[in-house]
């Protein structure tokens, strides 16, 4: 394409306009005739807007195009306002209605935030808040640890008599409960493929079912298990149940029940257990009756491998807490 040809076109795009099909405006681009279409179809504006944007596209047309002396009042346009018959308008677009009581000048209130706008503590929680969003800490969790945060707060005094007094972090409270209980974890040999536990006192170097070895095949290692796991040994939280006045209290309901006859409102009316009673077991008041369930499933997201959870009730608790 030649030059010549090239700058024809550019003056026909340059002086290329469109007119609105429901009014006699021209604009000088596309963008400019869509946004004006938007007046006429109303789109989230108030008639005060409306007539607004119609004076301002006028005007802007207007200038665009008046030829005549710069001079000149506007009011000899066929475009002003007396001829487009729009009432009460001013000066600025705004979306706003004014009682007959006020003028056309309106004074907008914008307080601005300073930095007494906010107490400590609305700044706290707004500090909080914005945790929350970030962590995407479920509501629930978020109105309980509020609770916490105003009982630290109420408490305050007495809790700052305490030397050394924070809050700590879960680690540093693990250790801290570890060290405050009677009740610790055994920890036993376990077959690396799960087929068994090692009582205390088994000499087996390898498990019966699948043939792995107990300890690790390293020399340096040779007493060392392949696998080990921890367990809490339910006759030690037996005993500290026993030894706590309060609890105690509460596994008295198997000896303190009264019987109701031809009522059968509990496992204590069962004939297992009557067989064991006739076999001078539940002798004692603080013999502990329990139970023991077995379920059983399969985790195929770790190689399907076969788990059985265990589910040991207290019959000596009375079943609204049992």
């Amino acid at each position: 394409m030649s030059s010549s040809n090239a700058s024809q076109q550019r003056d026909r795009i340059s002086t290329q306009q469109y007119q609105c099909d429901q009014c006699v405006l021209f604009f000088d681009n596309y963008q400019k005739l869509q946004n004006h279409k938007r007046i006429h179809r109303g789109d989230s504006a108030t008639m005060t807007e409306i007539d607004q944007s119609i004076l301002d596209d006028v005007d802007m047309y207007h200038d665009e195009n008046d030829t005549s002396n710069e001079d000149e009042s506007v009011s000899n346009s066929e475009y002003t306002m007396e001829s487009m018959e729009l009432d009460n308008t001013i000066s600025y677009k705004c979306a706003c209605n004014f009682e007959d009581s006020e003028g056309e000048a309106h004074i907008y209130n914008s307080s601005q935030i300073s930095t007494n706008t906010f107490t400590k503590a609305e700044l706290m929680s707004i500090h909080l808040s914005q945790l929350m969003l970030q962590h995407r800490i479920a509501r629930a969790a978020y109105r309980d640890i509020v609770q916490f945060i105003n009982t630290v707060i109420r408490d305050h005094d007495d809790i700052m008599m305490e030397p050394g007094a924070k809050i700590s972090h879960g680690e540093t409270v693990d250790a801290l409960l570890k060290s405050k209980s009677s009740v610790k974890g055994h920890e036993y040999d376990v077959c690396s493929s799960g087929c068994q536990l090692y009582g205390i006192n088994d000499d087996q170097e390898s498990c019966v079912d699948c043939g792995k070895p107990r300890y690790k095949t390293d020399p340096n290692q040779s007493q060392t298990p392949a696998t080990s796991m921890k367990l809490m040994s339910v006759g030690d939280m037996l005993s500290q149940m026993l030894a706590d006045p309060a609890t105690r209290e509460l596994l008295c309901y198997r000896a303190n029940r009264e019987s109701v006859a031809g009522q059968l409102t509990d496992i204590f009316y069962s004939d297992n257990y009557k067989q064991l009673v006739q076999q001078s077991l539940f002798s004692n008041l603080n013999d502990i009756a329990i139970g023991l369930y077995t379920n059983g499933f399969l985790n195929q997201k770790k190689g399907k491998n076969s788990y059985t959870i265990i589910h040991c009730i207290i019959f000596n608790l009375d079943p609204s807490i049992r």
